[in-house]
């Protein structure tokens, strides 16, 4: 397995996903996500080693995720990380960058359908490469993929997509913590653990805050703006104030036609309408 062949094989199975559409919205031609932007790094790579100091040691390396599956020991050199960031279509962004209370519609069901349709890529994904002789481990496939509540960052991941895609080159921190990507911000990421030595990707940029035009010379905060709730300012983001505010929003904004079910709510009016909606600023 070698870089090429696995980036066909994603786009391959991105192709084929039968989730991955609005029909919810009465639109099942028109898809809920672009194919992804993709990137790679090393198993063992000394990020890993920063993680656990930054997020917590209860953050996983690539081989403890590994192991959760595969119960043997295992070398972390023998191991690749597959960072995968899936763009918000043109249409739902256009539809977002017009709200200014609450995530429009389209923005609601791509979120709130998200875990289902990462249930069929990951699962049809891991599957295939097995079929390759290929071992490899979603995580969002893990059972034991969890947040654990930290007294310094507050609600922390087990495994942050977010850091292993700025690890694996496809972006930088904004001020409101989303990762600014070549497709924008307005993105959402998943996480491979394959068992091959594949090339990684090269990190273009030398800070983690490199993209965002606020830190780069405050000549931006428009994600301070678009939030409703002030849970962006200069000193960064208010995660508590942010997520609180989704149970506000739906109980006064959703939409009638829209059942709520299981969704899992994200109000992301701070990753649309802004200068890193769509690409690199």
């Amino acid at each position: 397995m070698d870089n090429y062949k696995m980036k066909n094989t994603i786009r391959e199975i991105y192709d084929g996903l039968e989730k991955n559409h609005f029909s919810t919205l009465k639109k099942s031609e028109n898809p809920m996500w672009d194919q992804p932007i993709i990137g790679f790094a090393r198993g063992d790579d000394p990020y890993f080693t920063f993680l656990k100091d930054h997020i917590g040691s209860f953050h996983w390396s690539p081989k403890e995720a590994f192991q959760l599956k595969y119960q043997e020991s295992i070398q972390d050199h023998r191991l690749s990380v597959v960072s995968m960031a899936f763009p918000q279509t043109m249409e739902t962004k256009a539809a977002q960058a017009k709200e200014t209370l609450a995530p429009a519609r389209e923005w609601i069901v791509s979120r709130g359908e998200w875990e289902p349709l990462m249930k069929e890529f990951s699962g049809k994904l891991t599957n295939r490469l097995a079929d390759m002789g290929i071992r490899s481990v979603s995580i969002d496939l893990l059972p034991e993929f969890s947040t654990v509540k930290t007294s310094q960052l507050g609600i922390a991941s087990k495994w942050s997509h977010r850091h292993i895609a700025y690890l694996a080159g496809l972006g930088t921190f904004g001020l409101s913590e989303g990762l600014i990507t070549e497709k924008g911000k307005a993105v959402r990421f998943t996480s491979l653990i394959v068992e091959a030595e594949l090339i990684p990707t090269e990190r273009s940029y030398q800070s983690h805050h490199e993209w965002c035009l606020f830190f780069r010379d405050g000549s931006c905060g428009a994600c301070i703006r678009r939030c409703p709730v002030n849970a962006i300012s200069k000193e960064g983001h208010d995660k508590d104030l942010c997520d609180a505010y989704e149970e506000v929003f739906a109980a006064k904004y959703w939409p009638d036609d829209i059942e709520r079910g299981n969704y899992i709510l994200g109000c992301g009016l701070c990753q649309a309408g802004i200068p890193c909606q769509h690409g690199r600023p």
